[in-house]
């Protein structure tokens, strides 16, 4: 990882912080080729967005549980990559559809595409992605009841579960930690695998959206088993072969190339602000 560039080295802090609950600068100098002061100017850098917290020797992530990265860090890892697989996955949805989105960082990028949609129903557990769509023309947003998860900004437990039950719902469209052909779809938390699992059950069509990093990874619960999935929209860094695989075994899978670089998105205190007010995230 010589080479790097600040914007470079910050996102691959964020992503080690992604998996760990601390990184020391003595690590990060020798993995960037810098000096420590460098990193120690590039982890203040990171602390004065609120991301992370400066400890005694390095840095650790600002976490809401045991294993689990809050939605703020999650949001600004692989920005562009999730932006373009948003842009993908829009054009998969028609006018007057019925679309499930969770509480993924992912799907809150598809909910700012899909606002210029008409006719449109959007079923969520995610908060920040029914405020992303709440002032949208034309976009009606259910989103379904439950005890509030602070650190993935969503609603989860049986009131939602309860609602998709009764619900048809034409795409559904599903974040997740890590995939793999054996188990299909993982991720961490069981409270959210659980929704994520009734939102998949009352689709007609379910498309697992994900990025480059992800086709490395596995977790501690499946949620979607390959058979069931209809796609896979992900980015151009995803592997060739495992994409190849997936293709041979019946699922579809959209690769997007990101684009120019895109402005940052919202910071905490502005996610804060838009739960609270419904503004800062047209």
């Amino acid at each position: 990882m010589h080479g790097l560039s600040q914007h470079e080295r910050l996102q691959q802090i964020l992503r080690m912080l992604e998996t760990r609950d601390s990184v020391p600068v003595s690590e990060l100098s020798e993995s960037f080729a810098v000096s420590e002061v460098t990193v120690r100017s590039d982890l203040t850098a990171l602390a004065q967005q609120g991301l992370v917290a400066r400890v005694r020797g390095g840095v650790r992530a600002l976490q809401q549980g045991h294993s689990e990265v809050g939605f703020d860090l999650r949001l600004r890892l692989e920005v562009e990559r999730k932006r373009a697989i948003a842009r993908a996955a829009v054009a998969l949805v028609g006018e007057g559809e019925a679309v499930a989105l969770d509480a993924s960082t992912t799907a809150y990028y598809l909910a700012l595409e899909l606002r210029s949609k008409r006719e449109l129903v959007v079923v969520t557990n995610g908060l920040l992605v029914a405020t992303a769509l709440a002032d949208a023309p034309g976009i009606t947003v259910l989103v379904t009841g439950g005890t509030l998860r602070l650190s993935a900004m969503s609603v989860v437990g049986d009131l939602g579960t309860d609602v998709l039950r009764t619900t048809r719902i034409n795409k559904g469209f599903l974040g997740a930690r890590g995939l793999s052909l054996e188990r299909g779809l993982m991720d961490l938390n069981p409270d959210e695998v659980r929704i994520k699992q009734e939102m998949a059950d009352a689709c007609e069509q379910i498309y697992g959206i994900l990025d480059g990093t992800k086709w490395h990874r596995s977790a501690l619960l499946s949620f979607v088993p390959v058979e069931d999935l209809t796609g896979i929209v992900t980015d151009s860094s995803a592997p060739s072969d495992e994409v190849e695989a997936w293709r041979e075994a019946g699922v579809e899978v959209i690769t997007a190339d990101p684009g120019p670089r895109e402005a940052p998105p919202l910071r905490p205190r502005d996610l804060r602000r838009a739960v609270r007010g419904g503004d800062g995230l047209n």
